[in-house]
């Protein structure tokens, strides 16, 4: 049985060179994200040559041959995979804040609350001389605030969401009580002088209305300023997910991002190239305000990686548009891959549009994984 994620990217037939993977969801979380960008960079390591075996069966191979080179750089690069794995989880969370609380220009056309992500893998051995560039995009990505007191608000209703009867048995019993009590002070007043009896009502009262303006004030969240730009509604909650059911999903979203890159190199768009052993750095497009400690800010880079970019943007358009420029522009077709929601690719040319406005701290620059990835084919 063919399920809804896999059916709705069967769909979708290939009409550009940077083939598209399609999900069935409403927008592209930090989670799903972070994991086909992992995938991806085990899909570019294997066929770049970087690797001798998939990255899976890479892993579950044991060590035969004791302490020799070849096992040295083995562990070393699977050492290195898994940390970048586990970084690239939180990485993407704070690219979600991070585009979150850019300030969006009033004429864009853009959905509220989504994005663009961009995350660049090379192979090279350096930055400035890699000769294999793959592009990963991320359209329709959910851009949200993550720690904000919400979300805490949020955490709390659901985990004491069964907690509710309890509270109304232990409030039953509190009116109970305070319907005895009432009936006390009911026969106490009666004995009480008719002086006193103006004079403790009315000091009630005023402490009543104190503690009342109390806790008015109180119950008033407190927000930073620049927690949402120009006053934007909140996110929309993104629908629960047990573990069982995520870990699904993101399963068979691996095997559609497999699917659609094996798919794309029989058309000739693939990114299958033999390339001999050499580094491979991890490149991340962010705005200024990112903040994650095993990101490096590469302005050096700066331009090369953006010409990159919009070449990489460029090739996302119908091939009929891209044919047409062949004769004026013969240049190596730039390799990546999309994900995208069920709404399929935003035009892609619009990512393009430069907001001569921007403030400082919302300029999107490149940043660089401080880790070190190096390929070997030795095994």
């Amino acid at each position: 049985m063919i399920s809804p994620l896999e059916a709705a990217a069967g769909e979708c037939p290939s009409t550009s060179r940077i083939p598209v993977v399609a999900l069935d969801v409403d927008v592209v979380t930090d989670t799903v994200a972070s994991r086909l960008a992992t995938s991806l960079l085990g899909h570019v390591l294997y066929l770049k040559n970087q690797i001798p075996l998939p990255i899976v069966q890479l892993s579950r191979m044991t060590n035969r041959q004791g302490n020799t080179k070849a096992t040295k750089m083995k562990a070393e690069l699977l050492t290195s995979f898994d940390t970048l794995a586990s970084h690239l989880v939180t990485t993407f969370s704070a690219l979600s804040t991070a585009l979150a609380r850019v300030k969006v220009s009033p004429s864009s056309n853009d959905d509220e609350h989504v994005g663009r992500a961009y995350m660049a893998i090379l192979v090279g051995p350096s930055l400035g001389t890699a000769r294999s560039k793959v592009i990963y995009g991320v359209d329709r990505f959910a851009t949200r605030i993550w720690g904000t007191r919400e979300e805490v608000d949020e955490a709390d209703e659901e985990s004491s969401g069964g907690e509710e009867c309890p509270e109304d048995s232990e409030d039953d019993e509190d009116d109970g009580t305070s319907e005895d009590g009432s009936l006390e002070e009911t026969d106490s007043d009666e004995d009480a002088p008719d002086g006193d009896d103006g004079t403790n009502d009315g000091s009630f009262q005023d402490e009543k209305e104190a503690k009342d303006e109390v806790d008015e004030e109180e119950e008033v969240p407190i927000r930073p300023e620049n927690d949402y730009h120009h006053d934007h509604p909140p996110p929309l909650p993104i629908p629960h997910q047990s573990y069982a059911e995520e870990q699904r999903f993101l399963h068979t979203a691996d095997r559609l991002l497999a699917r659609v890159l094996a798919s794309a190199d029989t058309e000739g768009h693939g990114i299958s190239n033999e390339m001999s052993p050499s580094q491979i750095h991890i490149l991340l497009r962010a705005p200024r305000r990112f903040v994650h400690p095993v990101w490096v800010p590469r302005q050096n880079i700066q331009k090369q990686m953006e010409a990159t970019l919009t070449d990489f943007i460029n090739q996302s358009r119908p091939l009929h548009q891209i044919d047409e420029e062949l004769p004026m522009k013969k240049k190596k077709p730039v390799e990546g891959v999309w994900v995208t929601a069920k709404n399929g690719l935003r035009d892609p040319l619009v990512a393009l549009d430069k907001d001569v406005n921007v403030q400082e701290e919302d300029e999107m620059i490149w940043w660089s994984w401080d880790g070190k990835l190096v390929g070997f084919t030795d095994w």
